[in-house]
């Protein structure tokens, strides 16, 4: 049996999920705050790709999951000769919807071949989800707008605020309604919507722009236009405001790593359990309580952060 258990915004040690979180437990995508990780003592595994690693060579989620399936996962993971693990989520994003998906539909991705629609979504969602949405890709390409179907629950869901104050009803009513869209697709019934890549400018700097996400599809449009490196802005309506650092790959001179530690000790959570931080390439606000960063005040921290390195 293969168990969700959605808990929006918790983040745990490795050390605390082995502690806490009951055997056969497995932590997606951000549930755990750090790299990869196994233990037989339990058992517990973490399958992320955003904290401690590096993003660019390290696959997303969904594919980490799909390759351990495949290297023999649920020999461990079972009990009476099935499949048995209690997956843990504190989000419903695209990565984690399809990693959820692929973990209830093993029989599914049995020998799957390239041409196959779960294979290309898997590989395409790969793409995508370790550049943090940087990999060069066309909006007009069928399978953006294939992908934008699947996961138009989710994106809905971001693009409206609610996912800052989301309960883990209604978060885990997003993951199932973009695994029936998964199954659809699948099964040679997918459909196809497109692209909304608006965005507006309010700031930035030397090499990077800071924007406000119109459009779900907004980052796709940015980086098709030849911007490196972003920050993204969103207003949470209660002083706060929910901050997305990027840049296309560690190659771009945007000092993302260096800014989570200047952010933290602008705002004083260096000991906080939430607090900035992400991968090498992408990462962020606290997930708990946004930062009370104004997005002028942040754009001078960025400039200045610049001009030091």
């Amino acid at each position: 049996m293969i168990e969700l258990h959605v808990e929006p915004r918790v983040m745990k040690t490795w050390d605390a999920f082995q502690a806490e979180n009951p055997p056969f437990s497995i932590a997606l995508d951000g549930y755990v705050d750090g790299p990869p990780s196994f233990s037989s003592h339990g058992p517990h595994a973490n399958f992320d790709h955003h904290s401690l690693v590096d993003r660019l060579t390290t696959r997303s989620t969904c594919m980490q999951v799909y390759m351990a399936i495949t290297m023999g996962l649920f020999d461990t993971f079972q009990q009476d000769g099935e499949p048995h693990a209690n997956l843990f989520v504190n989000d419903g994003d695209q990565d984690t919807c399809l990693a959820v998906w692929v973990l209830r539909n093993p029989e599914r991705c049995e020998g799957i071949r390239v041409h196959q629609p779960i294979a290309r979504l898997l590989i395409g969602e790969d793409a995508i989800d370790c550049t943090g949405g940087a990999y060069p890709v066309s909006p007009d390409a069928p399978f953006m707008q294939e992908q934008a179907w699947i996961f138009q629950p989710y994106v809905d869901a971001r693009t409206s605020g609610a996912l800052t104050r989301v309960d883990a009803d209604t978060m885990r009513s997003i993951i199932e309604a973009v695994g029936v869209r998964i199954t659809a697709y699948v099964e040679g019934r997918g459909e196809r919507i497109e692209l909304d890549t608006r965005y507006d400018r309010i700031g930035g700097g030397d090499g990077w722009e800071m924007i406000v996400e119109q459009g779900p599809h907004a980052r796709t449009g940015l980086f098709s236009e030849g911007v490196r490196a972003y920050v993204a802005v969103r207003e949470n309506g209660d002083g706060t405001w929910t901050y997305t650092l990027g840049k296309m790959s560690p190659f771009i001179r945007f000092p993302v790593q260096e800014l989570y530690g200047v952010l933290n000790a602008e705002e004083g959570l260096e000991s906080a359990a939430s607090r900035w931080g992400g991968s090498n390439t992408i990462g962020g606000s606290p997930r708990e309580g946004g930062s009370k960063l104004s997005p002028q005040e942040l754009e001078r921290i960025v400039n200045r952060t610049l001009a030091q390195a």
